[in-house]
């Protein structure tokens, strides 16, 4: 797959020297406030090394992609995407995620590396998108929102972090 193109930014395949970004974006209180608990670093690990698998349409594993500023080089996050289901009956979904170092918070980044996403996938045959954010990240909501994701869901204590609970918050596109 070559590079996608999001403006100042590029999206490229996830690959083996990424392995610093994404432990650093797995390890980091910040990113994970809303996301998870800590995992161990075999837990990182064993997530990376199943991101790294060739990927093909309609895979149910992730599509990762890192997310680099075209001017600087520097690594800025990962985004990407996952098939939900291969049933014939119903049209192809996808569910998309995202983590960004926190010193790259608030610039767009997340927005502009979502529509390159959705673009991308859009092309492959996916008709319909889904993402789950833990109530709280309003950040993360108003990025869906950003990319024409509608809140239609949400599930009380749905997710727990540490020992909270909170809502998940299930968004949805149609392509």
């Amino acid at each position: 797959m070559k590079p996608l193109d999001a403006g100042t930014l590029q999206l490229r395949l996830l690959t083996e020297t990424d392995w610093p970004l994404f432990h650093e974006l797995h390890r980091h209180e910040q990113v994970l406030q809303y996301v998870a608990d800590p995992l161990s670093d075999a837990q990182i690990r064993q997530r990376f090394d199943e991101r790294l698998q060739p990927w093909q349409a309609g895979d149910l594993h992730w599509l990762s992609l890192v997310v680099v500023e075209k001017q600087s080089g520097a690594a800025t996050g990962v985004c990407g995407f996952h098939c939900l289901d291969l049933d014939v009956d119903v049209p192809l979904t996808a569910e998309v995620g995202y983590l960004f170092l926190p010193e790259f918070f608030g610039k767009g980044y997340a927005t502009l590396a979502l529509k390159a996403c959705l673009d991308y996938g859009t092309t492959l045959g996916i008709k319909q998108w889904q993402a789950v954010v833990t109530e709280g990240n309003v950040g993360s909501g108003r990025v869906l929102e950003k990319c024409g994701f509608s809140l239609i869901e949400r599930q009380h204590n749905g997710y727990q972090i540490g020992d909270k609970f909170f809502a998940d918050l299930i968004y949805k596109k149609t392509a």
